[in-house]
């Protein structure tokens, strides 16, 4: 991992981050952390 810059790493998360998922209705995690605020914080399955 030394071979890496945090940059690097930095950019990587972020690619991964803004992905739509499947099992998430392909909406991004971002999507679903903000529905998760916005309904109080509960968790829904």
């Amino acid at each position: 991992m030394r071979t890496f810059s945090r940059a690097d790493l930095d950019a990587v998360a972020h690619k991964l981050n803004r992905r739509p998922r499947k099992n998430d209705d392909y909406r991004t995690p971002a999507e679903v952390y903000a529905d998760l605020l916005s309904s109080g914080g509960e968790l829904t399955t």
